[in-house]
Formats: structure tokens, sequence, C-alpha cells
């Protein structure tokens, strides 16, 4: 019951994949593992404990020596919707403005606690900073239709995302833009740019007539991600290879970005640890990699 406490409180404090990323990262660094970027280029081959990150939401941790690697590959996105530029929706009620991101099931958003967390952009006087921003209560809900106003509810539906799961935030309420900046502790004017996501609030708990079903938001993909830190934390030392931990971020909508899995990314990083072309493709051939999905467990 440990491990799955565990399991849940990561997924609890990474509601989008910048938290994902913060998370595996604090978890790293209180193992001994230390930050390091593309110029550390000597950094890479020491065999020593590192880690890189990319676009604050993918993430490549690796240690040790060795003639090939031992990679773990999950993804720190989850189906979610998006918050685009315009924050808000006005009319007899406040809406939030939001498109869908990846593989959405729709029905199950509806009448759920969601909120607003991400990635934010601020000027201040010494420059441009990101922030991370977790709107840390229940901020707006997806309310479905009364029964009488849709007689076949119960024959199957279908939702319009850009018109039928539009967030309800309330009426003449605080705006957005004033909670983001009060909980960033800056001035809405400050605010230059914004990746956010609505998530959503639910907490994971263990069900079943004899506890066995864990049921939780996000575990697609965090309970592979989660998995994958347990096991590069917890094995031991294999003296025959390198252990890569690696996380990307936009497996969702297809992993074409400079952080997702078909960017240089991985390539890159491993090339790095070799130290050459030749040593890189030597190592290759002795290398093992599970892509670990939670939707490819069982279908």
């Amino acid at each position: 019951m440990e491990k799955i406490e565990r399991l849940l409180t990561f997924i609890d404090n990474s509601p989008s994949a910048y938290h994902t990323v913060e998370s595996v990262k604090k978890e790293l660094i209180s193992h001994g593992f230390t930050e390091i970027s593309s110029a550390d280029s000597g950094s890479y081959s020491d065999g020593g404990k590192h880690f890189v990150i990319s676009g604050g939401s993918s993430i490549i941790a690796f240690e040790g020596k060795g003639d090939g690697f031992m990679i773990t590959a999950s993804h720190s996105d989850s189906p979610a919707f998006r918050v685009k530029n315009g924050l808000e929706l006005r009319s007899a009620y406040n809406r939030l403005s939001v498109e869908k991101y990846g593989g959405m099931i729709h029905y199950t958003w509806l009448d759920r606690p969601l909120s607003i967390a991400g990635r934010v952009v601020v000027a201040t006087d010494t420059g441009v900073e990101e922030k991370l921003l977790n709107l840390d209560k229940d901020s707006m809900i997806i309310p479905s239709v009364a029964i009488h106003l849709n007689r076949g509810v119960n024959d199957g539906a279908k939702h319009n995302p850009a018109v039928d799961l539009i967030p309800l935030l309330g009426k003449d309420n605080e705006s957005v833009e004033s909670a983001i900046a009060n909980a960033l502790s800056v001035s809405a004017d400050s605010i230059l740019s914004h990746d956010l996501f609505v998530y959503n609030r639910d907490k994971g708990r263990v069900c079943g007539i004899s506890d066995e079903l864990i049921v939780s938001p996000r575990l697609d993909d965090l309970q592979c991600v989660h998995a994958s830190l347990r096991g590069f934390l917890e094995s031991k030392e294999n003296k025959a290879a390198v252990k890569v931990l690696a996380v990307f971020d936009n497996e969702e909508v297809g992993s074409e970005t400079k952080q997702g899995a078909a960017s240089s990314l991985l390539h890159d990083t491993l090339r790095r640890i070799a130290g050459s072309d030749e040593k890189y493709y030597s190592m290759l051939e002795n290398s093992f990699m599970v892509s670990a999905d939670n939707a490819h467990a069982l279908h």
C-alpha cells in the first residue's frame, strides 16, 4: 500500500508535463543526480549521476558506464484541455477558452472539479522568467446538460469540444488573469505568455472489494513515468551498460516537437555519453529499450 500511495502522491503533484518533470527532477536530486546542459560535454561521459531537461517538460537521466544502454522511455503529458491565448469567453457566465489536447475521452471530463496548471512566462526587472503554475483550487467545471434539455442523453451522446466542453468559471467572478497573477505573486501586466492545461482535480484512490484497483486521473502515462523512475533509482548497478531514464513530452500529439520522442534529444544525449560516433553505434548494438505507455499494457 505504501508504494501505491507514493504513486498517487506523484500523480497528484504532477498536474502538467512541466510539473511531472519537476517531480522527477526533485527525486533525482534527492538521490545525488545533478542537472547538466549540452555545454557540459565532459559530464555526459564521466559515468556520474546526471540529467538533462529539454523545454521544461522532457527529461533524460543517466548513470554509469558500459558497452551499451539500458533505457526506459515514457511520456510526461496526458490528454487534457489546453488553454488558448485568449483566456476567457464572456457571456452570461464566464467560460475558459480551451482546445482539446491528445486522445481525450470526452464524457470523463463532465461534472468534475477542474483547475489550471502549466508554465507561465513573466517579465521581471532582470529579464524574462519561467514560472510553474498550479491554480490549486477547484476553479471550474464542465457541467452536463439536465436530462429534460437532452432527452436522448442515455442513448449515447456526441460532444463537440468547441461547444459542449467549455469549462464554466462562474458569474461576475475574478478574472483568470488575476487569479494566475495572484498565484504567482506577479502583476497581470507582467505575464507575457503561457502554456497552460486544464486538469482533473479528482484524487487518485484505491478501490475494489479487495483493494486491488487503482483509480486516478493521468494514469496515462504518469503510472509508467513513476514505475520507470523507481526502477531506474532502485535497480542495482549494471557495469555492462549505462542506465537511462527518458521522459518525453508531447506523445499525445505525435511527439514531433523539439522535446518529443521523435526529436534528436535522445540521440544527442546518448551520442554525448558515448563520446564518439564509433562508440555510439557500437553501444547501440548492445542496448535494450522498454517503451512504457500505460495504454499499451492491456487492450
